[in-house]
């Protein structure tokens, strides 16, 4: 039998080979080297690098702002029940009404806020205490301490603000001036600062008669100083 030496050639080759693949033998017996194949993602460009900006962007973290801070109000609370005038006889004290009637002006001159803290503050006292007037009107004065300011309105003519406060504040300080015991300005709007419109007018009505015995303090939640 006579063989192709170029048929031959290639079938030699291909046993040399192992059965590889990677050559191609066509019809008239020439070889083709096939080239590599690639998979579409192979084929893919690389992704461009991020922008300066976009990775300012993502290094920086978010910044976190600031709760906002409730407003001070006053208006709103529930003073509890006054104490009660009278004390069992094991206690061994008795003094009348002096804290519940007293307590009954805080609840009808003070703002609602102030009036529970104020009240509070009486019902934590021993029934000793509650006999003691300075002791009770401490209450009221530590609560107006307390309370929310009001804002000052802008100075005007003889460097009194033009707020309602201020002005009924500057009328007491210039009533109280001829005996020399008259209180600043800004310390008796802060304690009238808690009180509501019946006892601002109580408080004012007070200075007019007692800026000696009582002052400031002493006319703090009164209702009709005597």
């Amino acid at each position: 039998m006579v063989i192709d030496r170029t048929s031959f050639m290639a079938a030699l080759g291909a046993l040399a080979l192992g059965g590889a693949g990677g050559y191609l033998a066509s019809e008239s017996g020439a070889f083709h080297r096939a080239g590599p194949t690639f998979g579409a993602t192979e084929l893919q460009a690389p992704a461009p690098p991020a922008s300066a900006a976009q990775a300012s962007t993502r290094a920086t973290p978010p910044v976190a702002t600031a709760p906002e801070v409730p407003a001070c109000d006053d208006s709103t609370g529930t003073a509890a029940d006054c104490p009660s005038p009278g004390y069992s006889a094991d206690e061994g004290v008795s003094c009348g009404i002096l804290a519940t009637r007293r307590c009954q002006d805080f609840k009808r001159t003070m703002k609602a806020r102030v009036a529970e803290h104020a009240v509070a503050c009486l019902n934590a006292l021993t029934p000793a205490q509650r006999c003691d007037g300075d002791r009770v009107n401490l209450c009221a004065h530590l609560a107006l301490m307390n309370a929310c300011p009001e804002p000052e309105g802008s100075p005007g003519a003889a460097a009194v603000s033009s707020d309602e406060l201020t002005a009924s504040c500057a009328s007491m300080v210039q009533r109280c001036d001829a005996t020399g015991l008259a209180p600043p300005v800004r310390e008796c709007r802060a304690t009238v600062a808690g009180l509501n419109a019946f006892g601002r007018d109580q408080m004012a009505s007070c200075m007019k008669s007692h800026c000696v015995d009582k002052g400031l303090i002493g006319c703090e939640a009164v209702v009709d100083a005597k």
